[in-house]
């Protein structure tokens, strides 16, 4: 059985292959929001962005201003 990451990369290959979000959620049976928002983490933070539900980006330190 997969991991939910080894899923989330799945849909990263597949959509790496095909090029197309709509293709990817049609050959895996997956909707089109789902695919883009495993695809845009995983461009932005790499296999870490793929790592649990949970994730959050890390914050930019925001400095005191006066």
């Amino acid at each position: 059985m997969m991991s939910d990451v080894q899923k989330r990369m799945k849909i990263v290959e597949t959509y790496k292959k095909l090029g197309s979000l709509r293709g990817t959620a049609e050959k895996l049976n997956a909707n089109v929001k789902t695919v883009k928002k495993w695809v845009d983490r995983f461009s932005k933070y790499g296999k870490k962005g793929l790592d649990d539900r949970r994730f959050k980006a890390p914050q930019k330190s925001k400095g005191r201003s006066r």
